[in-house]
């Protein structure tokens, strides 16, 4: 097992890791970063140490969040290839398959669903006047963010790849689903609380059709692959040219 000062200096480093980010090698300068001090307290030798950083020079990328399990395992691989039960060689296939599944994790969970709803219900309480309860909510979510990582992490380096079965029993796909409803709920609670609806009389005709093209928006990205930026680029310049009076409403 790692002393406690390199699993404290590997899992504070893996919030720097996203620092040094380049087009080519992605994460790649950040988990030699967040690795250098276990392996060199694996690998005390100079050449064992080169070779074992080595083994992280190519291209990596994954989820920023899941980043915390990602190291964790790789720590555990790299303790068993110190000892020799595993060979150097599956460690590159590993990485590249591991780094990929807790991306697609990352970005469906977080990315796609708990950072939206995050935003829309800080948004609505916003709107309502709940400043306080907004703030809350932010310190909260923070709070279970690191301990999440930090869970993770201990978990990781404990379990290696098992924990991976472990993460499956969360059920966090399914929950994708779920939450995404809860989204679109509070979409429509956000559009609610805008000023439009203190406008008399109330211009249903204008809301209609923007509920109208919310759905088709939906349509367009699911059904014909339409690029959500596309979309996003053409909303935003709408409303600027309303907003500047060359388009009236």
């Amino acid at each position: 097992m790692y002393p406690t000062r390199v699993v404290l200096a590997c899992l504070a480093r893996t919030s720097c890791i996203n620092a040094a980010m380049t087009a080519r090698g992605m994460q790649q300068i950040g988990l030699a970063y967040v690795l250098e001090p276990a392996l060199r307290e694996l690998y005390p030798e100079p050449q064992a140490f080169a070779r074992a950083m080595s083994r992280y020079a190519g291209h990596s990328n994954t989820h920023p969040f899941m980043i915390p399990l990602f190291v964790g395992i790789l720590l555990s691989l790299e303790q068993a290839i110190a000892k020799g039960a595993l060979p150097e060689g599956v460690l590159n296939s590993v990485r590249e398959t591991l780094a990929t599944t807790l991306s697609a994790l990352g970005d469906s969970f977080f990315s796609g669903t708990l950072l939206p709803l995050w935003s829309l219900l800080s948004i609505s309480l916003l709107l309502a006047g709940f400043t306080n309860m907004a703030m809350l909510l932010a310190v909260i979510l923070f709070g279970s963010l690191l301990l999440f990582r930090a869970i993770c992490f201990v978990s990781g380096l404990r379990y290696g790849l098992t924990t991976l079965a472990r993460l499956r029993k969360l059920n966090l796909i399914n929950w994708v689903d779920r939450l995404k409803m809860v989204n679109a709920a509070l979409a429509a609670l956000v559009i609610w609380h805008l000023p439009i609806s203190t406008m008399k009389p109330f211009p249903w005709t204008a809301y209609a059709m923007g509920a109208a093209a919310v759905l088709a928006a939906a349509w367009l990205v699911g059904r014909m692959r339409l690029p959500r930026l596309l979309l996003w680029v053409v909303t935003t310049g709408a409303l600027i040219l309303v907003d500047l009076g060359f388009i009236g409403m």
